[in-house]
C-alpha cells in the first residue's frame, strides 16, 4: 500500500533542506543526489503500480540508485571536475553520519522488498496461502523508513545551523 502524501513528502523534505543547507557543498551534493532519485522514483511510481509483483523490484531498485549515487558521489565529482561545484565537491568530500543512516534505511529498504517479491511471488504461483510478510510487516516497515529519512535529511540543515553558529562564535 502506498500513501501518496508519503511519496511527495520526500520530494518536498530534500527540496526544502536542500535550500536551507544550500552553504555547506557537501550537504548540498548529498541532498541532490536524494532529490534525484525522489525524482526517479516520483517519475516511475504510477508505472510501478499497476505492476503488482514487480512493484517490489521497482522499489529495491529505487533504493538501489540512492546507494549508487551516495557510493558514487565521489567518482562523479572527481570525473567532472572542470565544473566549479564539482571540484568543489570532490576536494570538500566526506562521509557523514547521516549518509550512514540513509544507507542503512536504504538497505533495510532493499532486504524488506527482496523479502516481498519473493513472499508475493511465492503468493502468487500458489505456494503460499497468505503473504503475511506484505500485509503485516512490509507496508509499516516502509512508511517507518520513509519518515526516518525525511528525519534525516532534515538532519542536514540544523547540522549546518549548528555549525554556521560554531563558527559565528568563534569569530567573536
Amino acid at each position: 500500500m502506498t500513501i501518496p502524501f508519503l511519496d511527495w513528502l520526500g520530494f518536498v523534505v530534500c527540496f526544502i533542506s536542500l535550500i536551507a543547507a544550500w552553504k555547506d557543498i557537501n550537504a548540498r551534493y548529498m541532498l541532490t543526489c536524494c532529490l534525484l532519485s525522489a525524482i526517479v522514483g516520483l517519475l516511475t511510481l504510477q508505472w510501478a503500480l499497476t505492476k503488482p509483483i514487480l512493484f517490489y523490484l521497482w522499489s529495491m531498485s529505487i533504493s538501489g540508485l540512492f546507494v549508487i549515487f551516495v557510493f558514487g558521489r565521489r567518482y562523479w565529482a572527481y570525473k567532472f571536475q572542470r565544473v566549479s561545484f564539482f571540484k568543489e565537491a570532490y576536494e570538500q568530500h566526506r562521509y557523514t553520519p547521516q549518509e550512514a543512516i540513509l544507507l542503512i534505511i536504504s538497505f533495510v529498504c532493499i532486504v524488506s522488498n527482496f523479502i516481498t517479491f519473493v513472499e508475493v511471488y511465492f503468493y502468487w504461483m500458489d505456494w503460499l496461502e497468505n503473504a503475511y510478510y506484505k500485509l503485516y510487516v512490509r507496508d509499516s516497515l516502509q512508511k517507518i523508513m520513509m519518515i526516518l529519512a525525511y528525519v534525516v535529511c532534515f538532519s542536514f540543515v540544523f547540522k549546518i545551523k549548528r555549525k554556521s553558529e560554531l563558527n559565528s562564535q568563534e569569530i567573536l
